[in-house]
């Protein structure tokens, strides 16, 4: 899953995150247990919640002892003690400590028999026990033949005929300490009864020994509300701090997951720029402008909005349904089997979603991409687009990116509309059927009102954990689309990179020499070469002029020399080394390259200029001003190299953006200078200007002017003519007005004769020449349609 990698180097953050959202799960999923608690022990039982009492009258306790084993006895009566006016104080077992899990277990079952004897038990529900053959009228008649029996065979007769024949805890003490019943067979028809309960025995052992807690503690005096109140209120704090703590750890996952996905977003932001600063023209052309501003805005926005989800929500959420699910087997409801088939449901309707939304996610991007490209296309071309009145036609384009995108998202969303609604009637379907399911074992006493309600909170703790696992299936599919857009920008393949080991001019070797041997250049997936066969070699302070027509791969040929692109066959040298040889940075440091369109960002004059050099000093800074023929219009701005520049210099003009961008080339004091037909925009006087100024300026520098305009390179050194790209003519001006044809006629289409010290008839040769080319216009077109 390629939203993973985004988490590399925040592997601590994660596992923060992690540990408190586990403690928030146990924190959260507490609640219902104590909630249960109050319904079945705070409201039902009183406050009681252990069958031992933590007082007992020692009468009461010797009474409870009758039915245990002498061991058992043994066991209570040494967690017993500190007695006080006939009262013993529970203090625990040696073993146990306070803990009254064993004691409880021991004492619960005489308990119930004890309460059981105080309310009256019939005959009839003694048959078949030792109990009932103890009061045989036989073994009546034997006690009161003993010296000392007739007074108890007398009181246990008027026990028995003051309530009803019933026997009660009194007649059997008299029994008891008459040795016409052994302990041993007291135990035997407690566990009679007890087998008699059948499977709700237990439940009911439960109760029946909270109920003789509870008359107990009313037999010592003790306030049954105060118990039930300092219970109550003793859960209502531990609730509260359960609360708070959870409170806590949501507050500290949050701020520790946005900070962390903010964090992602920003690295890979930066990863992103910096990978498509090392872009060359090819790969930027493979994605298109449009498409990585999406990628490194809208899809970032993407990944971060799901890694915050991850470690807030996708991480809770099956921590929340394993905890949950614990909890819930804990209860021993038998009802676990309404948790599959809710989950079944559920698992129904997110497969059908997710399904059917799916395949529209990627789509949905690429329908983004299409309207940013769309809209881009519209603001950069508003004034050709109003010139030629085609606004209707724009915005019917416009509208059919926006309503395809809409569309799209209208599907997605009225899809994640539904799930919503039928979730929550799974939720409370389930519900419903836990409470009838549960009535049952509330009417039959196997399980009680709190521990139904706890089930129902737990149930709907894993739905709701299933449901948001459910509800960020639905949103991951997008997110993946973005990390597969942004991961594949990331990872794309440098066509133009430093090499693993770097060289470097030799020392001492000339500085500014541009060297072209053989060269050849062919577009990626284009059929033929724009560039064939070029050798040239520049001097250090001399100017080559580079000459052609249209399309006959001038720009293309100066591109190769600060790398932009490389050559598909032969070198290109800087100081006597291939630049493919040299660290990428030192190549581009020794080059001031000026494009055809001037490009300014945004800010002042002054930081465009020093932007290839931002150590020059102000002196400098106006000196390239100079040259480059831009002081006569900064010094009339009221705030000079201070003047505000808009976004790509939309506030000035084209001849101002091409002498700014120029004294930008020449403020990095280069070695060699490019300008890529950088003065079209300027007119004749000032042309003549700066190329002066740029002789008397530039310094030792090697200059190379790529121009259409015969006045611009006329007085270079040395002038490449090109025609589809190939070296047609090479020599001085007035040499190549001699020796080659094709720069004659560029010369003579531009001036006259006379300007170029030509006789009148070679302008009528010319003007033929021009002729018979606008009627073979259309085939010599189409054979030079591969050059750039």
């Amino acid at each position: 899953m390629k939203l993973l990698r985004f988490f590399k180097g925040h592997a601590l953050a994660v596992a923060i995150c992690a540990l408190l959202l586990v403690v928030q799960a146990n924190l959260e999923l507490s609640l219902p247990n104590y909630m249960s608690n109050i319904v079945d022990v705070g409201l039902q039982q009183g406050g009681i919640d252990s069958p031992v009492p933590e007082t007992i009258r020692e009468s009461e306790l010797a009474n409870l002892q009758m039915f245990m084993t002498e061991a058992d006895a043994n066991t209570v009566q040494e967690a017993y003690g500190q007695e006080k006016d006939g009262v013993l104080t529970y203090e625990g077992t040696a073993e146990e400590g306070q803990a009254s899990g064993r004691i409880g277990e021991i004492m619960t079952l005489p308990e119930c028999v004890v309460l059981s004897l105080e309310e009256g038990i019939s005959p009839n529900q003694l048959a078949h026990t030792d109990l009932s053959t103890a009061l045989s009228e036989d073994d009546l008649a034997k006690l009161a033949a003993t010296p000392d029996g007739a007074t108890a065979a007398a009181q246990l007769q008027q026990a028995l005929a003051a309530h009803d024949g019933k026997l009660t805890l009194e007649a059997v003490r008299i029994l008891y300490d008459n040795g016409l019943v052994t302990r041993d067979q007291l135990i035997s028809a407690a566990n009679a009864m007890n087998d008699a309960l059948g499977e709700v025995g237990g439940q009911m052992l439960a109760q029946r020994a909270i109920s003789f807690v509870q008359r107990e503690y009313e037999a010592q005096g003790i306030s049954l509300t105060d118990v039930q109140n300092q219970y109550l209120g003793h859960m209502a704090l531990i609730m509260f701090a359960l609360c708070l703590g959870t409170l806590v750890t949501t507050v500290a996952v949050g701020f520790v997951a946005s900070r962390t996905a903010a964090r992602i977003a920003r690295d890979t932001r930066k990863t992103l720029f910096s990978r498509v600063m090392n872009f060359s023209p090819t790969e930027v052309g493979r994605f298109s402008q449009a498409s990585l501003i999406t990628r490194s805005t809208n899809d970032v926005q993407q990944i971060q909005m799901v890694c915050v989800m991850l470690l807030r929500m996708i991480m809770l959420a099956p921590i929340m349904g394993i905890v949950a699910f614990i909890q819930v087997t804990a209860t021993h409801s038998g009802m676990e089997w309404i948790i599959g088939v809710a989950l079944l449901a559920i698992f129904a309707v997110l497969g059908i979603l997710l399904g059917t939304t799916m395949p529209k996610f990627k789509r949905m991007q690429s329908l983004v991409d299409r309207l940013n490209l769309v809209s881009r296309d519209m603001l950069d071309g508003l004034m050709p687009i109003r010139a030629f009145g085609r606004e209707r036609y724009e915005l019917r384009r416009f509208d059919t990116a926006s309503t395809n995108l809409m569309k799209t998202q209208l599907f997605v969303n009225r899809a994640m509309a539904f799930m919503m609604p039928v979730i929550m009637l799974v939720m409370n379907l389930v519900t419903l059927l836990i409470v009838w399911v549960g009535a049952q074992g509330v009417d039959v006493g196997t399980l009680q009102v709190g521990t139904m309600m706890a089930f129902i909170t737990y149930t709907m703790q894993i739905v709701m954990s299933f449901m948001v696992l459910g509800m960020v299936a639905v949103m991951l599919p997008r997110a993946q689309v973005a990390a597969e857009r942004v991961t594949e920008v990331i990872d794309c393949p440098l066509s133009i990179e430093s090499p693993a080991a770097p060289e470097a001019p030799a020392a001492g070797s000339p500085r500014g020499v541009v060297e072209f041997r053989d060269v050849t250049f062919r577009y990626p997936d284009a059929e033929r070469p724009v560039v064939r066969n070029v050798s040239f070699c520049t001097e250090v302070g001399k100017t080559l002029g580079i000459i052609g027509s249209t399309g006959s791969g001038k720009s293309t040929l100066v591109k190769l020399i600060p790398r932009l692109y490389d050559a598909t066959e032969g070198n290109v040298l800087i100081d006597g080394t291939d630049v493919r040889t040299m660290e990428l940075a030192d190549v581009r440091r020794r080059i001031g390259y000026v494009p055809q369109q001037g490009f300014l960002f945004s800010g002042t004059i002054e930081s465009n200029i020093k932007f290839a050099n931002e150590a020059i000093d102000d002196g400098q800074m106006r000196h390239a001003a100079e040259v480059a023929q831009a002081m006569e219009f900064i010094e009339k701005e009221p705030d000079g190299f201070e003047t505000p520049i808009a976004q790509k210099g939309a506030n000035v003009s084209g001849g101002q953006r091409q002498r700014l961008s120029i004294a930008r080339a020449l403020a990095a004091q280069p070695e060699i200078l490019v300008f890529d037909d950088s003065f079209s925009a300027l007119d004749y006087a000032t042309d003549a200007r700066l190329r002066e100024a740029l002789r008397k300026g530039a310094g030792n520098a090697a200059v190379v002017i790529v121009a259409q305009r015969v006045a611009t390179i006329m007085q270079a050194d040395e002038i490449l003519v090109l025609e589809a790209g190939n070296v047609v003519g090479r020599g001085t001006h007035r040499q190549l007005l001699d020796s080659c044809e094709t720069y004659r006629e560029i010369a003579l289409s531009q001036l006259s004769a006379a300007e170029l010290g030509l006789p009148e008839e070679a302008t009528t040769e010319a003007v033929r020449a021009e002729a018979a080319e606008a009627v073979a216009g259309p085939a010599s077109a189409q054979e030079g349609g591969d050059a750039r």
